[in-house]
């Protein structure tokens, strides 16, 4: 176990907390109702003894999972978190073309701490950055034309934009996705990329390289994995030095990252050993990942999905996820989805799968459904209940791909 002095943490948050604690063995889990419910009870940043005079950026988290956490962060805590970042990216080639590659960031700035780190992130690798933003596509692809006259354009942005670009693209232009020369995707911030057949079929489509470039959280650090051509997410070095990463197995045990081995499975809690402002102990993500291989000081993975994600119907666990590699093997849908779970009394009665129609295609419902089932029962031992949408709604930053309804 490793030796963390203890008494850098004595805040107000942490002062129960660390009663009677002689070592971070023995320190209870944090986790983010409690940072929540500490923001509403001592605003605006909950019990961290911050210095006024050394904050030096202030953001909040995208609030897809919870209520949004105001985070604040120091001019050494932007460093080590862009540093992080650029390190990142670099290990899906984002600056192997140095300034002849131009990236639009279309992440929205806006408070969340994610968009603002991407970008200065990626500045730091040498490509040229767009900060562009989503919601006004037709000057997107206006841009992206303009650019790859002369440079190697890359999109950074969620999975759930493609299909709004490549409609957008359609209707505007009458033009395929090839038409855009795109260099290359740097897709994150939501599920869906680490899914080989899905990042496939948008190789496929987009005649372009494509990469699960951009995993992390921001109340921990905005960036701290990607994945090369293999799709298998590599934590950052420099994160694992600067942070210290555990384990929680699924029968409950708490190990170091380093005393897990491959095929183990658990949640992510991590403690922030070098952040100046609102350092976190224990704190539980709730991430759950599947350990692929440890080479020296490199840690592989693969996310298996959120723990408060995972939903538990008739007795079986289904995690979102499962249902992406089916959704995408039709053209006629984009392969943006949405799992209502539809609740009384806090016991779940039903689960919808709600599949995005593309704009104008007209489908055959009855068989896409049967043809849908049928594969979804190679992955899960239910039958959901589809329905065909024309729009799924993406709101804030993300687009939160579960949905409780209480009926």
């Amino acid at each position: 176990m490793k030796t963390i002095n203890l008494n850098s943490y004595k805040t107000e948050f942490y002062k129960n907390k660390l009663k009677n604690c002689k070592g971070i063995s023995e320190v209870p889990f944090t986790t983010k109702a409690e940072l929540v419910q500490s923001q509403k009870e001592t605003p605006p940043f909950g019990g961290f003894t911050d210095n006024k005079r050394k904050i030096f950026q202030i953001y909040r988290t995208s609030g897809t999972s919870d209520n949004p956490l105001l985070l604040s962060f120091t001019k050494n805590d932007v460093d080590l978190i862009t540093n992080i970042g650029a390190e990142v990216f670099r290990h899906c080639g984002m600056g192997d073309w140095g300034n002849d590659e131009v990236v639009i960031n279309c992440l929205n700035l806006s408070m969340w701490a994610g968009g603002f780190f991407d970008a200065q992130a990626m500045m730091k690798t040498g490509v040229q950055v767009v900060n562009f933003g989503t919601g006004n596509t037709i000057e997107l692809l206006k841009l992206i034309f303009l650019f790859n006259k002369k440079f190697k354009v890359s999109l950074h942005c969620t999975p759930s934009y493609l299909p709004i670009i490549e409609q957008k693209l359609k209707d505007d232009y009458k033009k395929t996705l090839p038409a855009l020369k795109i260099h290359a995707l740097y897709l994150g911030a939501e599920a869906g990329v680490q899914n080989n057949s899905y990042r496939n079929n948008l190789i496929k489509k987009w005649k372009c390289r494509v990469y699960n470039g951009n995993y992390g959280m921001s109340e921990v650090c905005s960036i701290m994995a990607s994945a090369a051509d293999d799709n298998v997410l590599k934590f950052s070095v420099t994160l694992l030095e600067k942070y210290f990463f555990e384990l929680l197995l699924a029968d409950g045990r708490l190990i170091p990252f380093s005393d897990s081995k491959p095929g183990d499975t658990g949640d992510i809690v991590v403690s922030s050993l070098f952040k100046e402002s609102q350092p976190l102990l224990r704190y539980h993500t709730k991430e759950r990942i599947k350990i692929i291989s440890i080479e020296k000081k490199d840690v592989y993975f693969e996310v298996i999905g959120r723990s408060d994600d995972m939903i538990v119907f008739k007795g079986i666990n289904v995690f979102p996820e499962q249902f992406r590699s089916s959704v995408i093997q039709f053209p006629e849908l984009t392969g943006v989805y949405k799992v209502m779970v539809e609740r009384k009394n806090l016991m779940i009665k039903n689960i919808c799968l709600e599949c995005e129609v593309k704009t104008g295609v007209a489908i055959n419902e009855k068989t896409i459904r049967q043809k849908l089932l049928q594969s979804i029962k190679g992955h899960v031992s239910f039958r959901p209940e589809i329905r065909f949408v024309e729009n799924i709604k993406r709101t804030g930053n993300k687009m939160r791909i579960v949905e409780i309804i209480d009926i």
